[in-house]
């Protein structure tokens, strides 16, 4: 703590403190408040000594450098209660000659504080103060620590003329306070300037001259707005300064010009009165601070802003926040419908309990924690009844929110609404069922119309001689007859009804009078060549007998032996084949029992060989064949059907299983997309592969070895 060896001293320094105010009071009381305000915001030590050599002002900086807290401790107070006698006597000695003199003095100095005892190079400058008579009242000190410049002079050994040079530059800088006001006022960004009461400059600092286009301040003083302004905004200016000269300060008010370049410019302006020592306004004091960045930046922010919200009020998902309470923040329009509220007032502050039933909004609020908790939540399906009773079914992802130090305070949550796909998925499962079933009807005709092509080529193997009546069979109505059988079979339940009111009912009867009378002559003729047929009508039941088999085992799974399965392909389109001059080729490899629906995969078989069979006939290539390839490949039996016929173009690679897609001029485009279906649904896969036109091509049909394979 400071001692008080000079309190006994205080009746005497009321004299020297008057005169030192006296002095003080000459200049403007604004002028001295902001004096004032930049002396204890200096970093430099600052104290001021009446004629005794008594402190009788001490900044912040000083008060600190001497061990004190607060001025308190320092004023009234001389070197002696501070510094050692011999110190404090020869600071006493020098101020006393400075007075007498009236001579500045400046030099460099250690002192220790008297708190830490650190040891420190102060720059010291002391000044006589002179009152408004020109009497010298006191002193005034300035200490700049000097203590990194002079360890690093003594580390780098600075010669001692840089050193004196410096020193003086610096006490030169810092020999009046008027400087040192300016020089701050003039290095700041903030457009300072001061006017006179009709408004024309009487002081503006560099950035005030760069919001009004000069150069120097010369070409400002004595000139009004009016000359640097449009008449409409120096007249709102003029306003404002007359309004402040009138005692009405503007504090941080925002306003505008165009610059130069017709480019809009912002200032936060504050103007305040300015007052000379007997407190009459003599003009205003006004700090312009050039936010044109920051307000292109807001104004950018609020496009920004309104286009995010526009987009999210124009989504057709749900968008909305909430806080960590479960309460809406935010709801878009489809969310306020899901909520069955008009506008947005409605739901903000207000949870899902407010909006769902008790156990639907307990789920979303279970969820809601965990989302807080950091698990967040990415299209998951959900769904809830309306207050109709109606499924409705949303696709929903949920984020937490965080703040800007990244503590989670809420959560974001998308959600669309998916009723509509939901039911569309169930309509298009539906449909898929009958389109197997179709496909596989579609398969049984497949092979059925195989069959009764091979009887034909059988018949008309029988004999070449016999070939008209090879070709009344082909053309004979006889499997017209199966078709009513099997239409009869169907409707056995209500016949009488079917053939009464059914449209193909009622043509029943008459068709089969027609188709009698048919037959009767065809049985004329057919009776004269029946004995040269006995042999062949065997075969002929084979044929049919097999057929029948695959017919009946329709969607059981079966352990199937591959090869076999081809051969009954084969053995259904042989009289094609052999009538069209198509060679044959097998490439057979043992293979596993395969868990499939016989059924398809024979309907797929055949259909694929009879595709070969027309590629090779349209191809009328003299060579034509078709090599049947079967391998295990990766517990995966691979069925593959290569033809050299005409090929498939590469656009059509990517189209040819779709269905209804079809390059024969009566084809119907289903047996392709039927057969792929019917392979995803036993596991497996139908590819085809071509070089392209003329190169033929390579349908291979692969089917998954099954693990229950291993319990037939």
């Amino acid at each position: 703590m400071i001692s008080g060896k000079s309190v006994e001293l205080l009746p005497q320094m009321q004299t020297a403190s008057d005169n030192l105010e006296n002095w003080i009071g000459a200049e403007p009381n604004c002028e001295r408040d902001l004096l004032r305000t930049l002396i204890d915001g200096l970093p430099d030590n600052i104290f001021v000594k009446d004629r005794q050599s008594r402190f009788l002002i001490s900044n912040l900086a000083h008060v600190r450098t001497l061990g004190a807290t607060k001025p308190g401790e320092v004023i009234g107070k001389t070197d002696l209660d501070i510094f050692p006698t011999e110190l404090a006597t020869q600071y006493y000695g020098d101020e006393q000659a400075l007075m007498e003199s009236g001579k500045s003095l400046n030099r460099e100095e250690m002192v220790v504080n008297p708190r830490t005892g650190e040891r420190r190079w102060l720059q010291t400058t002391k000044v006589p103060l002179r009152n408004h008579e020109g009497k010298v009242v006191g002193l005034m000190g300035i200490n700049r620590d000097i203590t990194d410049r002079k360890q690093a002079e003594e580390a780098l050994r600075t010669s001692q003329d840089e050193l004196e040079k410096r020193a003086a530059e610096r006490t030169a800088e810092l020999s009046h306070e008027r400087l040192l006001l300016r020089t701050l006022i003039d290095n700041l960004p903030d457009g300072i300037y001061a006017k006179d009461t009709a408004g024309r400059k009487t002081l503006a600092n560099p950035a005030d001259l760069k919001n009004l286009r000069c150069k120097t301040e010369a070409e400002v003083i004595g000139k009004s707005d009016f000359d640097f302004y449009p008449h409409d905004i120096a007249e709102k200016f003029l306003a404002d300064d007359q309004s402040v000269i009138q005692g009405q300060p503007v504090i941080n008010r925002e306003e505008y010009f165009f610059d130069g370049e017709s480019q809009k410019r912002w200032l936060l302006t504050s103007k305040l009165p300015l007052r000379d020592q007997n407190g009459t306004i003599i003009g205003l004091v006004g700090v312009g601070r050039d936010i044109t960045e920051r307000k292109r930046t807001e104004e950018m922010l609020v496009r920004e802003r309104l286009l995010l919200r526009t987009l999210i009020d124009n989504l057709p998902d749900a968008i909305y926040s909430k806080d960590a309470a479960g309460r809406k923040t935010m709801a878009n329009p489809a969310d306020l419908k899901n909520l069955r509220s008009k506008t947005e007032a409605e739901a903000i502050g207000k949870t899902d309990f407010d909006s769902f039933p008790r156990d639907v909004a307990e789920k979303f609020w279970a969820d809601d924690q965990k989302v807080i908790q950091g698990q967040p939540v990415i299209n998951r399906e959900e769904y809830f009844f309306d207050e109709a009773g109606r499924k409705s079914w949303l696709l929903t992802s949920k984020l937490p929110l965080h703040d800007e130090h990244g503590t989670v305070v809420g959560l974001i949550g998308i959600s669309r609404n998916i009723t509509g796909i939901k039911e569309t998925e169930a309509k298009l499962d539906q449909v898929h069922k009958q389109l197997l079933d179709t496909s596989r009807q579609a398969g049984m005709a497949e092979v059925a119309t195989s069959v009764l092509h091979n009887v034909g080529n059988v018949l008309n193997s029988i004999n070449v001689a016999s070939s008209c009546l090879a070709d009344g069979v082909r053309k004979s109505k006889t499997a017209n007859l199966s078709k009513i059988v099997a239409l009869l079979r169907e409707h056995g339940a209500d016949l009488g009804h079917f053939i009464t009111n059914d449209p193909k009912g009622k043509q029943l009867p008459g068709y089969l009078a027609q188709l009698a009378e048919h037959l009767a002559g065809e049985q004329t003729d057919a009776l004269e060549k029946l004995d040269r047929l006995q042999k062949n009508i065997e075969h002929i039941r084979e044929i049919v007998a097999m057929q029948q088999n695959y017919a009946k085992t329709s969607g059981i799974l079966e352990s199937l032996a591959m090869v076999d399965l081809v051969e009954d392909a084969v053995r259904m389109n042989v009289g094609s084949m052999e009538r069209h001059n198509i060679k044959m080729l097998r490439e057979y490899s043992e293979t596993p029992l395969v868990l499939a629906d016989k059924h398809k995969v024979l309907q797929i078989l055949v259909n694929l060989i009879r595709n070969a069979k027309h590629a090779c006939t349209d191809s009328e290539k003299p060579d034509k064949q078709i090599i049947l390839h079967v391998v295990n490949e990766h517990e995966r039996i691979k069925i593959s059907v290569i033809d050299n016929g005409i090929g498939i173009p590469p656009e059509n690679l990517t189209r040819i299983f779709n269905h209804g897609f079809t390059t024969r001029k009566n084809g119907h485009g289903f047996g392709l997309h039927s057969g792929a279906l019917a392979a995803k649904e036993m596991g497996g896969s139908l590819a085809a592969f071509s070089a392209g036109p003329g190169r033929g091509a390579t349908f291979t049909l692969e089917l998954p070895i099954q693990a229950q394979k291993a319990n037939l």
